[in-house]
Protein backbone atom coordinates (compact mmCIF):
# COMPACT_ATOMS: atom_id res chain seq x y z
CA UNK A 1 0.00 0.00 0.00
CA UNK A 2 0.86 3.84 -0.60
CA UNK A 3 2.69 5.64 2.32
CA UNK A 4 1.07 9.01 3.37
CA UNK A 5 2.56 11.45 5.36
CA UNK A 6 0.13 13.93 7.04
CA UNK A 7 1.96 17.48 7.81
CA UNK A 8 0.91 20.75 9.28
CA UNK A 9 -1.53 19.22 11.64
CA UNK A 10 -2.77 21.72 14.38
CA UNK A 11 -3.76 19.66 16.56
CA UNK A 12 -2.60 16.24 16.47
CA UNK A 13 -4.44 13.93 19.00
CA UNK A 14 -2.92 10.71 19.71
CA UNK A 15 -4.51 8.97 23.09
CA UNK A 16 -0.74 7.48 23.10
CA UNK A 17 -0.80 7.89 27.10
CA UNK A 18 -3.85 6.14 27.00
CA UNK A 19 -2.95 3.82 25.16
CA UNK A 20 -0.14 3.18 26.14
CA UNK A 21 -1.18 2.47 29.68
CA UNK A 22 -4.09 0.76 28.79
CA UNK A 23 -6.64 2.59 30.86
CA UNK A 24 -9.87 3.73 29.94
CA UNK A 25 -10.79 5.68 32.85
CA UNK A 26 -9.63 9.14 34.97
CA UNK A 27 -9.71 10.73 31.58
CA UNK A 28 -7.89 14.45 31.85
CA UNK A 29 -7.01 16.68 29.10
CA UNK A 30 -3.08 15.26 29.03
CA UNK A 31 -4.64 11.82 28.08
CA UNK A 32 -5.03 13.02 24.82
CA UNK A 33 -1.49 13.07 24.04
CA UNK A 34 -1.57 16.44 21.72
CA UNK A 35 1.04 16.78 19.39
CA UNK A 36 1.26 21.12 18.40
CA UNK A 37 2.46 21.42 14.59
CA UNK A 38 2.05 17.84 14.18
CA UNK A 39 2.73 15.03 11.29
CA UNK A 40 1.48 11.53 11.01
CA UNK A 41 3.32 9.03 8.64
CA UNK A 42 1.49 5.93 7.23
CA UNK A 43 2.73 2.97 5.33
CA UNK A 44 0.93 -0.33 4.72
CA UNK A 45 -2.36 0.61 5.96
CA UNK A 46 -0.90 1.13 9.65
CA UNK A 47 1.03 4.28 11.84
CA UNK A 48 4.59 4.09 10.86
CA UNK A 49 5.64 7.23 12.99
CA UNK A 50 4.30 10.81 14.63
CA UNK A 51 6.03 13.86 15.72
CA UNK A 52 5.98 17.16 15.94
CA UNK A 53 7.78 20.31 14.27
CA UNK A 54 10.24 19.45 11.66
CA UNK A 55 9.75 16.27 9.58
CA UNK A 56 12.34 13.62 9.44
CA UNK A 57 14.16 13.63 6.06
CA UNK A 58 13.56 9.96 5.74
CA UNK A 59 9.24 11.24 5.39
CA UNK A 60 10.25 13.81 3.09
CA UNK A 61 9.35 12.51 -0.41
CA UNK A 62 6.07 10.50 0.87
CA UNK A 63 3.09 11.72 -0.55
CA UNK A 64 1.26 14.35 1.37
CA UNK A 65 -1.62 15.33 2.47
CA UNK A 66 -1.58 18.49 4.01
CA UNK A 67 -4.01 19.16 6.98
CA UNK A 68 -3.57 22.68 6.93
CA UNK A 69 -3.45 23.83 10.74
CA UNK A 70 -7.09 21.21 11.27
CA UNK A 71 -7.24 19.09 14.12
CA UNK A 72 -6.66 15.80 13.62
CA UNK A 73 -7.58 12.41 15.44
CA UNK A 74 -8.18 8.67 15.27
CA UNK A 75 -11.00 7.23 13.26
CA UNK A 76 -14.19 7.77 14.98
CA UNK A 77 -15.61 4.65 16.29
CA UNK A 78 -19.78 3.93 16.92
CA UNK A 79 -19.99 1.20 18.86
CA UNK A 80 -23.84 0.90 18.63
CA UNK A 81 -26.10 1.28 15.73
CA UNK A 82 -29.19 -0.38 14.05
CA UNK A 83 -28.32 0.47 10.58
CA UNK A 84 -29.77 -2.44 8.79
CA UNK A 85 -34.01 -2.28 8.44
CA UNK A 86 -36.63 -1.51 6.05
CA UNK A 87 -39.43 0.72 6.15
CA UNK A 88 -39.46 4.21 7.70
CA UNK A 89 -40.99 5.27 10.85
CA UNK A 90 -40.88 8.90 10.75
CA UNK A 91 -44.19 9.30 11.27
CA UNK A 92 -43.53 8.05 14.90
CA UNK A 93 -41.66 10.95 15.58
CA UNK A 94 -44.70 13.47 15.48
CA UNK A 95 -46.55 11.08 17.45
CA UNK A 96 -44.36 11.52 20.38
CA UNK A 97 -44.51 15.45 19.05
CA UNK A 98 -47.95 14.80 20.38
CA UNK A 99 -47.45 13.83 23.42
CA UNK A 100 -46.81 9.65 22.74
CA UNK A 101 -44.13 8.14 24.48
CA UNK A 102 -42.09 4.82 23.23
CA UNK A 103 -43.85 2.26 25.24
CA UNK A 104 -47.40 3.63 23.87
CA UNK A 105 -46.24 3.29 20.28
CA UNK A 106 -44.89 -0.02 20.82
CA UNK A 107 -48.04 -0.95 22.26
CA UNK A 108 -49.77 0.27 19.34
CA UNK A 109 -47.88 -2.25 17.36
CA UNK A 110 -45.32 0.64 16.05
CA UNK A 111 -41.88 0.67 17.40
CA UNK A 112 -39.61 -2.60 16.72
CA UNK A 113 -42.28 -4.60 15.65
CA UNK A 114 -43.11 -2.08 12.89
CA UNK A 115 -39.48 -2.27 11.79
CA UNK A 116 -39.52 -6.27 12.10
CA UNK A 117 -42.44 -6.64 9.88
CA UNK A 118 -40.87 -4.17 7.34
CA UNK A 119 -37.45 -5.58 7.27
CA UNK A 120 -38.97 -8.86 6.63
CA UNK A 121 -40.62 -7.58 3.63
CA UNK A 122 -37.71 -6.13 2.28
CA UNK A 123 -35.18 -8.17 0.08
CA UNK A 124 -31.30 -8.48 0.08
CA UNK A 125 -30.74 -6.12 -2.02
CA UNK A 126 -32.98 -3.01 -0.95
CA UNK A 127 -31.31 -4.06 3.01
CA UNK A 128 -27.73 -3.82 1.63
CA UNK A 129 -28.29 -0.66 -0.38
CA UNK A 130 -30.01 1.00 2.34
CA UNK A 131 -27.21 0.23 4.68
CA UNK A 132 -24.58 1.21 2.56
CA UNK A 133 -26.43 4.58 1.84
CA UNK A 134 -26.44 5.01 5.75
CA UNK A 135 -23.25 4.04 6.81
CA UNK A 136 -22.06 6.59 4.19
CA UNK A 137 -23.55 8.76 6.07
CA UNK A 138 -21.62 7.55 9.03
CA UNK A 139 -18.38 7.85 6.62
CA UNK A 140 -18.70 11.63 6.08
CA UNK A 141 -18.94 12.27 10.09
CA UNK A 142 -15.42 11.02 10.91
CA UNK A 143 -16.57 7.25 11.81
CA UNK A 144 -14.24 4.43 10.00
CA UNK A 145 -15.36 1.62 12.91
CA UNK A 146 -19.00 0.80 12.71
CA UNK A 147 -20.59 -1.85 14.71
CA UNK A 148 -24.25 -2.55 13.02
CA UNK A 149 -26.88 -4.66 15.22
CA UNK A 150 -29.31 -7.27 13.61
CA UNK A 151 -32.66 -7.06 15.28
CA UNK A 152 -35.36 -6.56 13.09
CA UNK A 153 -35.69 -10.12 11.88
CA UNK A 154 -36.63 -11.78 14.89
CA UNK A 155 -36.92 -15.39 13.53
CA UNK A 156 -33.63 -17.75 13.03
CA UNK A 157 -33.84 -17.51 9.52
CA UNK A 158 -34.75 -13.96 9.48
CA UNK A 159 -31.75 -13.05 11.86
CA UNK A 160 -29.12 -15.37 9.95
CA UNK A 161 -30.83 -13.34 6.15
CA UNK A 162 -29.54 -9.64 8.01
CA UNK A 163 -26.67 -11.09 9.15
CA UNK A 164 -25.37 -12.42 5.79
CA UNK A 165 -26.54 -8.89 4.40
CA UNK A 166 -24.24 -6.96 6.73
CA UNK A 167 -21.40 -9.55 6.16
CA UNK A 168 -21.74 -7.95 2.73
CA UNK A 169 -21.92 -4.97 3.72
CA UNK A 170 -18.54 -5.42 5.45
CA UNK A 171 -17.11 -6.35 2.32
CA UNK A 172 -18.46 -3.74 0.29
CA UNK A 173 -17.79 -0.46 2.33
CA UNK A 174 -13.95 0.57 3.38
CA UNK A 175 -15.07 1.09 6.64
CA UNK A 176 -14.29 -1.70 9.31
CA UNK A 177 -18.05 -2.91 10.35
CA UNK A 178 -18.44 -4.92 13.24
CA UNK A 179 -21.36 -7.66 13.11
CA UNK A 180 -23.62 -7.95 16.59
CA UNK A 181 -26.93 -10.14 16.06
CA UNK A 182 -29.47 -8.57 18.39
CA UNK A 183 -31.46 -12.23 18.85
CA UNK A 184 -33.40 -10.82 21.76
CA UNK A 185 -35.11 -7.42 20.47
CA UNK A 186 -38.79 -7.49 20.78
CA UNK A 187 -41.23 -10.33 20.17
CA UNK A 188 -42.69 -10.73 16.88
CA UNK A 189 -46.69 -10.47 16.60
CA UNK A 190 -46.58 -13.95 15.08
CA UNK A 191 -44.91 -15.66 18.35
CA UNK A 192 -46.58 -14.19 20.77
CA UNK A 193 -45.00 -16.59 23.57
CA UNK A 194 -41.67 -15.28 25.54
CA UNK A 195 -40.58 -18.76 26.47
CA UNK A 196 -40.48 -20.47 22.64
CA UNK A 197 -38.71 -17.49 21.46
CA UNK A 198 -36.35 -17.44 24.04
CA UNK A 199 -35.87 -20.93 23.51
CA UNK A 200 -35.41 -21.25 19.77
CA UNK A 201 -32.92 -18.36 19.71
CA UNK A 202 -30.83 -20.34 22.15
CA UNK A 203 -30.96 -23.99 20.92
CA UNK A 204 -31.19 -23.01 16.95
CA UNK A 205 -29.73 -19.72 16.28
CA UNK A 206 -26.61 -19.16 19.18
CA UNK A 207 -25.25 -22.97 17.60
CA UNK A 208 -25.60 -21.38 14.15
CA UNK A 209 -23.65 -18.52 15.23
CA UNK A 210 -20.82 -20.29 17.08
CA UNK A 211 -20.84 -22.65 13.50
CA UNK A 212 -20.48 -19.95 10.78
CA UNK A 213 -19.16 -16.81 12.64
CA UNK A 214 -21.74 -14.85 10.86
CA UNK A 215 -21.99 -12.58 14.27
CA UNK A 216 -18.69 -11.30 16.21
CA UNK A 217 -21.06 -9.98 19.12
CA UNK A 218 -24.81 -11.63 20.01
CA UNK A 219 -26.85 -8.64 21.93
CA UNK A 220 -30.32 -8.56 24.28
CA UNK A 221 -32.49 -6.52 25.09
CA UNK A 222 -32.83 -6.46 28.66
CA UNK A 223 -35.54 -4.09 29.81
CA UNK A 224 -39.06 -4.11 31.43
CA UNK A 225 -41.43 -5.01 28.84
CA UNK A 226 -39.00 -6.74 26.71
CA UNK A 227 -36.64 -9.13 27.96
CA UNK A 228 -36.16 -9.59 31.60
CA UNK A 229 -32.86 -11.02 33.43
CA UNK A 230 -34.41 -13.94 34.16
CA UNK A 231 -35.86 -14.21 30.30
CA UNK A 232 -32.07 -13.58 29.21
CA UNK A 233 -30.39 -16.01 31.60
CA UNK A 234 -30.15 -18.93 29.52
CA UNK A 235 -29.65 -17.25 26.02
CA UNK A 236 -26.76 -15.44 27.58
CA UNK A 237 -25.08 -19.02 29.44
CA UNK A 238 -25.58 -20.67 26.23
CA UNK A 239 -23.47 -17.92 24.36
CA UNK A 240 -21.19 -18.57 26.58
CA UNK A 241 -20.53 -21.89 26.47
CA UNK A 242 -20.49 -21.69 23.05
CA UNK A 243 -17.63 -19.23 23.38
CA UNK A 244 -19.57 -16.20 21.93
CA UNK A 245 -18.97 -12.59 22.97
CA UNK A 246 -22.00 -10.75 24.80
CA UNK A 247 -23.04 -7.13 25.09
CA UNK A 248 -26.47 -5.53 26.13
CA UNK A 249 -28.90 -3.18 25.59
CA UNK A 250 -29.70 -2.34 29.69
CA UNK A 251 -31.61 -0.50 31.90
CA UNK A 252 -33.15 2.06 29.30
CA UNK A 253 -36.04 3.01 31.38
CA UNK A 254 -36.30 1.06 34.73
CA UNK A 255 -33.76 -0.43 37.01
CA UNK A 256 -34.12 -4.08 35.48
CA UNK A 257 -30.87 -5.35 36.92
CA UNK A 258 -29.62 -5.74 33.55
CA UNK A 259 -26.27 -3.69 34.03
CA UNK A 260 -25.49 -5.95 37.09
CA UNK A 261 -26.19 -9.24 35.21
CA UNK A 262 -24.05 -7.71 32.46
CA UNK A 263 -21.21 -7.19 34.37
CA UNK A 264 -21.66 -11.05 35.72
CA UNK A 265 -22.14 -12.22 32.19
CA UNK A 266 -18.57 -10.74 31.46
CA UNK A 267 -20.41 -8.58 28.92
CA UNK A 268 -18.04 -6.06 27.05
CA UNK A 269 -20.52 -3.65 27.44
CA UNK A 270 -23.93 -2.25 28.83
CA UNK A 271 -25.85 0.26 26.70
CA UNK A 272 -28.21 2.88 27.06
CA UNK A 273 -27.59 2.56 31.08
CA UNK A 274 -29.66 5.66 32.57
CA UNK A 275 -31.89 3.99 35.17
CA UNK A 276 -29.20 1.33 35.88
CA UNK A 277 -28.36 0.95 40.08
CA UNK A 278 -25.04 1.87 42.00
CA UNK A 279 -24.99 -1.63 42.88
CA UNK A 280 -24.84 -2.53 38.94
CA UNK A 281 -22.37 0.55 38.05
CA UNK A 282 -19.85 -1.19 40.85
CA UNK A 283 -20.36 -4.06 39.31
CA UNK A 284 -19.57 -3.08 35.64
CA UNK A 285 -16.68 -1.29 37.24
CA UNK A 286 -15.43 -4.70 38.59
CA UNK A 287 -15.75 -6.25 35.55
CA UNK A 288 -14.59 -3.78 32.91
CA UNK A 289 -17.89 -3.95 31.12
CA UNK A 290 -17.97 -0.51 29.24
CA UNK A 291 -20.71 1.85 29.94
CA UNK A 292 -21.93 2.81 26.49
CA UNK A 293 -23.94 6.08 26.57
CA UNK A 294 -26.43 7.12 23.96
CA UNK A 295 -27.41 10.97 24.24
CA UNK A 296 -28.95 10.88 20.76
CA UNK A 297 -32.02 8.26 22.03
CA UNK A 298 -32.28 10.78 25.11
CA UNK A 299 -32.56 14.23 22.80
CA UNK A 300 -34.44 12.33 19.81
CA UNK A 301 -37.29 10.60 22.35
CA UNK A 302 -37.09 13.03 25.63
CA UNK A 303 -36.50 10.30 27.97
CA UNK A 304 -33.52 10.95 30.42
CA UNK A 305 -29.75 11.36 29.62
CA UNK A 306 -27.36 9.06 31.25
CA UNK A 307 -25.07 11.36 34.09
CA UNK A 308 -21.42 10.68 33.04
CA UNK A 309 -19.86 11.30 37.23
CA UNK A 310 -22.05 8.07 37.90
CA UNK A 311 -19.70 6.03 35.99
CA UNK A 312 -16.58 8.09 36.69
CA UNK A 313 -16.93 8.20 40.05
CA UNK A 314 -17.41 4.32 39.96
CA UNK A 315 -14.22 4.10 38.06
CA UNK A 316 -16.16 2.68 34.90
CA UNK A 317 -15.11 3.17 31.27
CA UNK A 318 -17.38 5.46 29.33
CA UNK A 319 -18.01 5.09 25.80
CA UNK A 320 -20.58 7.07 23.85
CA UNK A 321 -22.60 5.51 20.90
CA UNK A 322 -25.22 7.03 18.38
CA UNK A 323 -27.46 4.76 18.04
CA UNK A 324 -28.88 4.87 14.84
CA UNK A 325 -31.81 3.41 14.03
CA UNK A 326 -35.31 3.55 11.85
CA UNK A 327 -37.20 5.00 15.49
CA UNK A 328 -36.09 6.37 18.22
CA UNK A 329 -32.62 8.14 17.17
CA UNK A 330 -32.74 8.49 13.42
CA UNK A 331 -29.53 11.04 13.79
CA UNK A 332 -26.14 9.34 12.31
CA UNK A 333 -23.96 11.77 13.35
CA UNK A 334 -21.53 10.52 16.10
CA UNK A 335 -19.85 13.92 17.12
CA UNK A 336 -23.60 15.41 17.43
CA UNK A 337 -24.00 12.04 20.21
CA UNK A 338 -20.40 13.34 21.37
CA UNK A 339 -21.52 17.07 21.74
CA UNK A 340 -24.99 15.99 23.62
CA UNK A 341 -23.04 13.82 26.00
CA UNK A 342 -20.60 16.71 26.69
CA UNK A 343 -23.69 18.67 27.54
CA UNK A 344 -26.57 16.98 28.84
CA UNK A 345 -24.34 13.86 30.46
CA UNK A 346 -21.62 16.01 32.26
CA UNK A 347 -18.71 14.81 30.48
CA UNK A 348 -15.57 17.12 29.15
CA UNK A 349 -13.99 18.05 25.98
CA UNK A 350 -11.35 14.93 26.47
CA UNK A 351 -13.81 12.76 27.95
CA UNK A 352 -16.34 12.90 24.75
CA UNK A 353 -13.41 12.67 22.44
CA UNK A 354 -11.86 9.88 23.87
CA UNK A 355 -15.66 8.36 24.44
CA UNK A 356 -15.63 7.95 20.82
CA UNK A 357 -12.51 6.96 19.58
CA UNK A 358 -10.01 5.20 22.67
CA UNK A 359 -13.10 3.41 25.13
CA UNK A 360 -15.26 3.20 21.70
CA UNK A 361 -12.55 0.80 20.87
CA UNK A 362 -12.43 -0.81 23.87
CA UNK A 363 -16.69 -1.37 23.72
CA UNK A 364 -15.95 -3.58 20.63
CA UNK A 365 -12.34 -4.89 22.07
CA UNK A 366 -10.43 -3.57 19.27
CA UNK A 367 -8.03 -1.41 21.47
CA UNK A 368 -5.13 -4.09 20.50
CA UNK A 369 -4.96 -1.83 16.57
CA UNK A 370 -7.51 1.05 16.69
CA UNK A 371 -8.85 4.01 18.66
CA UNK A 372 -5.45 5.84 18.97
CA UNK A 373 -2.34 6.78 17.23
CA UNK A 374 0.51 4.37 17.84
CA UNK A 375 3.24 2.47 16.03
CA UNK A 376 1.47 -0.32 14.42
CA UNK A 377 -2.24 0.67 14.61
CA UNK A 378 -4.35 1.20 11.77
CA UNK A 379 -4.19 4.05 10.15
CA UNK A 380 -7.64 5.41 10.30
CA UNK A 381 -7.56 8.99 10.32
CA UNK A 382 -9.84 12.04 10.60
CA UNK A 383 -8.42 15.74 9.60
CA UNK A 384 -11.34 17.20 11.14
CA UNK A 385 -12.83 20.67 9.77
CA UNK A 386 -12.11 22.60 12.69
CA UNK A 387 -8.73 23.50 14.45
CA UNK A 388 -8.98 22.33 18.50
CA UNK A 389 -10.57 19.85 20.45
CA UNK A 390 -12.76 22.89 22.08
CA UNK A 391 -14.16 23.73 18.55
CA UNK A 392 -14.99 19.99 17.52
CA UNK A 393 -16.88 20.01 21.21
CA UNK A 394 -18.62 23.20 20.65
CA UNK A 395 -19.52 22.88 16.88
CA UNK A 396 -22.33 19.84 17.37
CA UNK A 397 -21.02 17.87 14.62
CA UNK A 398 -21.81 20.76 12.23
CA UNK A 399 -18.43 21.09 10.22
CA UNK A 400 -17.58 17.98 8.36
CA UNK A 401 -14.51 16.55 7.91
CA UNK A 402 -11.55 17.76 5.26
CA UNK A 403 -10.80 14.56 4.95
CA UNK A 404 -11.10 10.99 6.43
CA UNK A 405 -8.42 8.05 5.68
CA UNK A 406 -9.40 4.63 6.46
CA UNK A 407 -6.41 1.78 6.24
CA UNK A 408 -3.80 4.87 5.04
CA UNK A 409 -6.66 5.26 1.75
CA UNK A 410 -8.07 8.13 1.27
CA UNK A 411 -11.80 8.48 0.90
CA UNK A 412 -12.86 12.24 0.92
Amino acid sequence: MAQLLIKNCGQLVTLAPLATEKRYIRITPDDLGVIAHGWLAIADGKIQDMGGGAIPERFERWPQLDARGALVTPGLIDCHTHPIFGGDRTHEFAMRLSGSTYQEIAARGGGIKYSIRSTRAADDHQLMQKCLSQLWVFLRNGVTTVEAKTGYGQSVAEELRLLRVLRQVGAASPQTVVVTCLALHDLPTDIPDKSSYVQAMRDELLPELARTGLADWVDAFVEDGYFSVADAESFAQKALSLGLKLRVHADEFNDSGAAFAAARWGAASADHVQAASDTGIRAMAEAGTVAVLLPGTSFYTKIAYAKASRYRDADCPIAVASDFNPGSCFIGNLPFAASLAALYCGMSAAEALVAVTWNAARALRLEEHKGAFMPGYDADVVVHGVNSVEQWIAHFGQTKPKEVVIGGMRLT
